[in-house]
């Protein structure tokens, strides 16, 4: 059973690339993340699973007494990595397993996403399937033998129980080491292979007719959007279809992001996205709130209020930007990761947590807040509200008496259904959200992720930016700059040229990968272009320069995630764009820019070895990487070009 579980994960020389703490005594329970500085761990410090940061410490310990990781993967607004850990994280029972057969290894993905894109490959390709939290069982080498997701405490039908499943790994550990440790070298010579770097091929126009196919033959033409349930945002795929020169991408993407809007996945009274629907008419979300997928939607909007003039893109972009900059902004400048999903449902100490609690309604709630009479039968018919809630559109069967705002008739609709002029239906709808979010800011708040990640920062200064030239509203802009300068001064050592990837509470976190580089290089340039400043292009260019020192590929072009010696088979390059954006992706509009605005003809060369490399990589899914795509036709003009002058 062990053997059919195999495939990935990496190995200790990881630990070199960041801190390692020694630890004086040896004491039960999670005290060793108390010091980290990312508040996902820092939420674990008080388990009594005795959990360790990754690090040679704890490889140390698993190599000395020979015993086998369990690492659990997760981030601060994950929900399920919240119920795992109140199940069996806090139970002393499945701590003490734990704590006597393996050495515990807690991770935040989003600070080493180096070690999460290695172990995920591994158990999507195990098991079919990813997600987080994810579980996974390894060497001391650090080397996967069987990996998972979320498991319930004790066993259910269909689902073996977290406290059965380590009682039985143990035994197998005990009794047969040498083929567990057989399976997972076998593991990573699989995953070696599979993650080999493609070769480079010709540059052409293949990839954008094939990828308007794949977008066309998965596009859902009654809700916007593509694929089915559970429906993520996709804004890299929305603004390279607003981009495209035909008219029938333009279309899908502009229909979707206009269900997006109206439903239930856009906050309706406090704006800013939540992180995806969980069914296919963008009704019923997971309620996190990403600051990626705040700077990278509200992009989309600008570049479909660019493209179409259509007010009600302009307003999202605003009301996007002004949630992030109010929610989520950092007093000094820079912006916080995202807002937890899970809220206390009432105040005081010991209130259980609840996914959704702050932003959904049952009636009496509503009754409450609007009274009975003319304003809650307005807000019921726009917003489809009842006592019986969303349950007929949740598939996962949750949401019985309880609502999610989506609008579903707009003013002009409310006006002709209730017989008042727009006007007066313009006025309504303000009053029926002014109570509303007067009611709303009563109850407990929702957790906030703290800490400061450079590459969605980068993301966010590239879209204000653009939100101060677009909009024409300065203020966008100054908020950019303050960011970038925040930035440069918390998450940036000039002496040494490292760029971090996280800061929170005046600590900094890990070194950077190659996507800090890639996304903080491509706002300076937004913001260079804005402003005319050149210390923000000269600033680019020290990024990108440095990102080509520590992070390419020599052999095919192409960035890798993390710099040479990190841990060979760990050293993924990425392409795909998801919800957010591939570091490759970005480094090619970074490349040309810094070619236009510099002469240097070498970084256009790098821009086409990247996505040569691309192409011989996803040359049968193209879809896959739509932000490379946005630079196709600039780089094929480059290649003309440059062939019409030799013939010349």
């Amino acid at each position: 059973m062990i053997r059919k579980c195999v495939t990935a994960t990496l190995l200790s020389t990881v630990s070199l690339l960041f801190m390692t703490t020694v630890y004086a005594a040896e004491r039960p329970a999670g005290w060793r993340l108390a010091s980290e500085s990312s508040p996902y761990l820092q939420l674990h410090a008080d388990n009594p699973v005795a959990w360790y940061p990754w690090g040679e410490a704890a490889l140390e310990k698993a190599r000395r007494e020979n015993k086998p990781l369990f690492i659990s993967i997760g981030y601060f607004t994950c929900h399920w990595c919240h119920v795992m850990a109140r199940e069996s994280f806090s139970d002393a029972a499945i701590a003490k397993l734990l704590n006597d057969h393996f050495v515990a290894i807690k991770i935040d993905r989003e600070q080493r996403p180096d070690l999460d894109a290695a172990y995920m490959q591994y158990v999507q390709l195990t098991m079919g399937r990813g997600g987080w939290p994810m579980s996974v069982w390894a060497t001391p080498d650090g080397e996967p033998f069987l990996g998972g997701t979320y498991y319930p405490p004790t066993s259910k039908p269909g689902q073996t129980g977290f406290s059965e499943l380590l009682t039985r790994l143990a035994a197998l550990w005990a009794e047969d080491e040498a083929s567990i440790r057989e399976t997972a070298q076998h593991a990573v010579g699989l995953l070696t292979k599979v993650g080999a770097s493609a070769r480079p091929v010709t540059l052409s126009d293949a990839p954008l007719a094939l990828a308007r196919q794949e977008y066309r033959q998965t596009y859902d033409e009654l809700q916007g959007g593509f694929g089915p349930a559970p429906k993520f945002p996709q804004p890299a795929r929305l603004l390279f279809l607003l981009e495209d020169t035909d008219p029938a991408s333009r279309k899908m993407a502009v229909h979707t992001l206009a269900r997006m809007i109206d439903g239930g996945i856009y906050d309706q009274l406090g704006g800013g996205f939540h992180r995806y629907s969980t069914d296919f008419e963008w009704r019923l979300p997971h309620f996190e709130k990403m600051l990626y997928d705040q700077a990278l939607i509200a992009r989309a909007c600008l570049v479909a209020w660019r493209e179409t003039r259509s007010p009600e893109f302009a307003a999202a972009a605003r009301e996007v930007l002004d949630f992030s900059l109010r929610e989520l902004g950092h007093a000094g400048g820079g912006f916080y990761s995202a807002l937890g999903a899970d809220s206390p449902v009432a105040a005081g100490a010991g209130a259980h947590l609840e996914e959704g609690a702050f932003y959904t309604w049952t009636w009496p709630q509503l009754l409450a807040a609007l009274g009975e009479g003319d304003l809650l039968d307005w807000a019921a018919a726009r917003y489809d509200l009842s006592a019986q809630g969303n349950a007929a559109h949740d598939p996962l069967g949750e949401m019985e008496g309880r609502n999610v705002l989506a609008e579903v008739l707009d003013a002009e609709q409310l006006a002709a259904r209730f017989k008042v002029d727009r006007a007066t239906a313009s006025q309504r709808n303000t009053q029926v959200d002014e109570r509303l979010l007067r009611a709303r800011a009563q109850r407990p708040a929702v957790p906030v992720d703290d800490k400061v990640v450079t590459v969605w920062n980068g993301y966010m200064i590239t879209t204000l930016a653009l939100a101060g030239r677009l909009l024409d509203e300065p203020r966008y802009i100054d908020a950019a700059v303050r960011s970038a300068e925040f930035l440069f001064d918390k998450l940036y050592d000039r002496q040494d040229r490292i760029l971090y990837r996280d800061w929170r509470a005046g600590v900094r976190g890990v070194a950077g990968f190659s996507e800090d580089y890639a996304a903080l290089a491509e706002g300076l340039l937004a913001l260079y272009r804005v402003t005319g400043e050149r210390r923000w292009l000269q600033r680019a260019r020290q990024l990108a320069d440095r990102q080509l020192e520590l992070f390419w590929d020599e052999t095919n072009g192409g960035f890798f995630n993390a710099p040479a010696g990190a841990a060979a088979w760990l050293r993924e390059k990425g392409i795909v764009d998801g919800a957010v954006v591939s570091d490759n992706g970005v480094s090619i509009h970074v490349l040309l820019g810094l070619a236009r605005l510099t002469g240097q003809a070498d970084y256009r060369r790098r821009a086409r070895q990247i996505a040569a490399w691309a192409m011989g990589q996803l040359s049968d899914s193209p879809s896959d990487m739509p932000y490379a795509l946005r630079a196709w036709p600039a780089l094929l003009a480059d290649v003309k070009n440059e062939e019409g002058s030799v013939t010349d």
